[in-house]
């Protein structure tokens, strides 16, 4: 699947060049599909992905993968905007007004190549309503995430499941509408699956971590946050007070190996592991009943998570 890596990459910058005639924005379009194109483009790898697994002919779907690939990165562009924790990024050293305008240009864009991934009017229809009911659904998880409300577990599984898993439910089913085939609800679910497992695991990682991207230090409500915030032992309790804001960042400054010992001991990282393994495990439950993808698993595997292949 790599093969199509690079062309999907061409297809992007085709689009940027060909509708993006203010020089400003192209640049910076440009730019910034460059740093995204330093990454595995996993969505439009699985949009690929699913056109061949469900005997697509006579389309291109690297256009298909463009299209989803230039939502994810204008996606990707508004988050990082929102939560001001990737100052590396190209749109994070570029003025706050361009950076937003490129992203929700990247956005219409991202459509308009999604029209012409197909000259059939049938699948194109159904393309771009699956396409907006999905991105829809996903601005709704993105504004409940920013809120940052959740409660409890199925808060915040709901949320994900909107807000994530949806971008990957998205790129899989353009592949299957592309290769002719109706919405396709087990790919629907695996998707779902495949999402909330991915998500459980950056929050581990990002649980651990000690600088502008922790969760805890941006008191920020996922699935571990929630269970760690939960325990009421007395060597714990600047953890819940802190999250609550009855203690400084500067309080807790030097409480990382404190806290991360607090992790393990009250099973929160294995917690966190465990939830990763028993929606990823669903995933393959639900991939082992499509007659289809059979010849493909083990690419399909490698896509989502190379280093187990």
């Amino acid at each position: 699947m790599k093969d199509c890596i690079p062309l999907i990459g061409q297809q992007m910058q085709k689009q940027v060049q060909r509708f993006f005639t203010a020089e400003p924005l192209l640049r910076f379009a440009e730019a910034f599909i460059e740093d995204k194109l330093a990454e595995s483009l996993r969505f439009g790898q699985l949009t690929v992905l699913h056109y061949r697994m469900f005997g697509g002919k006579g389309e291109d779907p690297c256009k298909a993968a463009a299209a989803v690939e230039l939502f994810i990165l204008a996606s990707d562009i508004l988050d990082d905007l929102q939560d001001q924790d990737a100052p590396h990024k190209p749109w994070m050293q570029t003025p706050l007004p361009a950076a937003i305008h490129v992203a929700t240009a990247l956005l219409t864009l991202s459509q308009q190549a999604m029209l012409q991934s197909t000259t059939n009017a049938d699948i194109r229809l159904a393309l771009l309503d699956m396409m907006n009911a999905q991105l829809i659904q996903s601005a709704n998880g993105q504004m409940l995430d920013i809120m940052n409300e959740m409660n409890d577990e199925q808060a915040y599984l709901d949320v994900i499941k909107q807000k994530s898993a949806a971008l990957l439910q998205f790129a899989c089913m353009t592949g299957v509408m592309l290769a002719g085939q109706p919405w396709h609800p087990v790919v629907a679910e695996y998707s779902l699956e495949i999402g909330l497992a991915a998500q459980i695991q950056n929050d581990l990682r990002d649980l651990l971590r000690w600088d502008d991207k922790s969760d805890f230090l941006q008191k920020k409500r996922t699935l571990l946050t929630l269970y760690l915030i939960e325990g009421d032992t007395e060597e714990d309790l600047w953890i819940r007070e802190y999250f609550e804001g009855r203690r400084s960042t500067e309080e807790i400054a030097k409480n990382h190996e404190i806290f991360l010992e607090a992790c393990e001991r009250t099973g929160t990282i294995l917690y966190g592991s465990v939830m990763s393994r028993m929606h990823y495990n669903r995933f393959e439950e639900l991939l082992d009943t499509i007659q289809e993808i059979s010849p493909w698993k083990t690419t399909f595997l490698h896509i989502i998570n190379p280093k187990t292949t």
